[in-house]
């Protein structure tokens, strides 16, 4: 009778090592990934609203939660500083 071996693992080769790193075991998926937000992205208004890198996205009632399509506007950055005065350099103390 073959002795059992203790490990159960299989042995690390390459094909099992090509194997193992396309399983979806080894992914980080949900909670256990270092980018995890909380189940939504931190870039999910710009995908909402279809924005190009140089546009800027303004939610038209200032509740940065509130994702809806109807409350994103695209918009430049010039038409957002215009906008924004409030923000600007000169009214900073």
């Amino acid at each position: 009778m073959a002795k059992r071996r203790k490990n159960t693992r299989p042995r690390d080769t390459s094909r099992n090592r090509a194997r193992r790193d396309k399983s979806k075991s080894m992914m980080r998926l949900g909670a256990k990934n270092g980018a995890w937000k909380g189940g939504i992205s931190s870039h999910y208004y710009r995908r909402k609203a279809r924005a190009k890198p140089y546009e800027v996205v303004h939610h038209k009632n200032k509740n940065h939660r509130d994702n809806r399509k109807s409350n994103l506007q695209k918009t430049t950055r010039a038409g957002h500083n215009r906008r924004h005065p409030e923000k600007g350099r000169k009214n900073r103390k």
